[in-house]
């Protein structure tokens, strides 16, 4: 009988990156895209949709921003306890059930019948979204190999630009052309063709098994050496797996004990930084754009500046993922923070067409940078028992934040009647951040999985 000596960490290394992986990958990023195409085309479809009800932004901003708000307030309830859920029960089951709700609910809200009904539909949908961003990133940590983990964690946001980009696509055909079927109303037709392919993620999901480390972490070596077969494509035998110890729910309170306080600190004050920056931002992209006025803005020149935007997400998200394997992961999440700060500041004071559309690129570039390599951080600061937790504490703050960040956005625009103040506050949102994850923060390159 083989000797009980491997840990799942040294598996996965031994194994390689394998064709179940790419898989998973391709999987678990399908899934992005959406998450990206709901939260980005809410904002630009909304008007349409809350129009045909007779709300408009101008007469009625506050139901108006709740109706925003949706998708965020349920996308903060779904992680908060579906991030549990999948610390307690599993991931599988949490990775399956998010995309299929969200796919659900995102066909409903094509039945609407009045604001509050969107409202319903939108918050529903929303806890689906959620599921996904606590439980996908998790999922895919656990499977990936440690020397492949940190780049691929990064990959896993290529999908989120392709998602910014959809979302523009349907507006531009939806919203802005008007095609229908049949006569119904063009916002409709979008989300009932919205929800169609995420519904078949969902099902291409049900051939993803349970995390070999859930298994392991629960005294389960038989099931987590199959799965460790079926990743590698080679035998384990479960005899030569070390037996951990069985942590059946991990203790909330734990998180801001002596051994995880300082990183939970971390992880909360750099998704605060991030989501606060990102969703004050994109969210209002679409209507601060024409109130630069050196630039005359039409809707052709307000789309290219989307695409560009969304465009000069992807590079970054290249050099985030070189960089997080070979400089760091909490280096490189620093640097693009700083970085993304001193960019917005260069957007919002930008009195040219080529220095607005360059601050918007380079701010594009660093922030969304930053967001590829928060993930691979964030699953490497938590153990194995903690780590949906951790993940659904992160999205948990990080949504408040997506929350609050348009609100205190437009109500700066409101109280100083300019674009600059709020978009200032943007980026020194970014540069603090970044500069207290400098001086904090621990790097997580090459520390074993636990």
């Amino acid at each position: 009988m083989a000797a009980a000596t491997r840990t799942v960490e040294e598996v996965l290394r031994d194994g390689g990156f394998t064709s179940f992986h790419r898989r998973v990958v391709l999987l678990t990023g399908f899934a992005w895209t959406f998450v990206a195409f709901e939260i980005i085309m809410i904002g630009l479809v909304v008007g349409s949709v809350l129009g045909s009800f007779g709300v408009t932004q101008e007469r009625d901003p506050v139901l108006y921003g709740i109706v925003v708000s949706a998708t965020l307030v349920g996308s903060l309830l779904g992680s908060l306890y579906l991030g549990r859920l999948a610390d307690a029960r599993g991931r599988r089951t949490i990775f399956l059930v998010s995309i299929l709700w969200y796919s659900v609910f995102t066909a409903a809200t094509a039945l609407s019948w009045d604001p509050w009904s969107v409202f319903g539909f939108r918050l529903l949908a929303g806890l689906g979204l959620g599921g996904m961003l606590v439980v996908d990133p998790s999922v895919l940590s656990e499977f990936l190999p440690p020397q492949s983990r940190g780049r691929f964690m990064v990959l896993l946001d290529f999908f989120w630009p392709l998602g910014f980009l959809l979302a523009i696509g349907f507006w531009w055909v939806f919203i802005i052309q008007g095609v229908t079927l049949a006569g119904v109303e063009s916002w409709r037709i979008l989300f009932l063709v919205a929800a169609f392919p995420a519904f078949i993620a969902a099902l291409a999901r049900n051939t993803i098994p349970e995390s070999p480390f859930y298994y392991a972490r629960h005294g389960r070596l038989q099931d987590s050496a199959s799965v460790l077969s079926r990743i590698t494509g080679r035998s384990v035998d479960p005899a030569s797996l070390t037996k951990e110890q069985a942590v059946p729910k991990a203790p909330l309170g734990a998180l801001f004990g002596p051994a995880l306080a300082r990183r939970s600190a971390v992880t909360i004050v750099t998704w605060i930084a991030l989501n606060f920056s990102y969703y004050g931002l994109f969210l209002w992209l679409p209507g601060i754009l024409p109130k630069f006025t050196d630039v005359k803005f039409d809707i052709t020149l307000l789309a290219l500046f989307l695409v560009a935007s969304a465009l000069a997400q992807f590079p970054g998200y290249l050099a985030s993922m070189v960089l997080v394997d070979r400089w760091g992961r909490k280096r490189t999440l620093a640097l693009f923070l700083v970085l993304g700060g001193v960019s917005g500041y260069l957007f919002a004071t930008a009195n040219s067409f080529a220095t607005l559309l360059l601050g918007l690129i380079f701010v594009s570039f660093f922030n969304l940078g930053a967001w590829g390599a928060v993930y691979p951080y964030t699953s490497e600061l938590f153990p194995t028992q903690y780590r949906g937790t951790g993940f659904g504490m992160a999205e948990g703050v990080g949504k408040t934040t997506a929350i609050l960040g348009p609100v205190v956005f437009g109500a700066l625009l409101e109280s100083t009647g300019g674009i600059i103040a709020p978009l200032t506050v943007i980026a020194v949102v970014m540069l603090l951040g970044g500069l207290f994850l400098a001086g904090v923060g621990p790097e997580t390159k090459g520390e074993a999985f636990t």
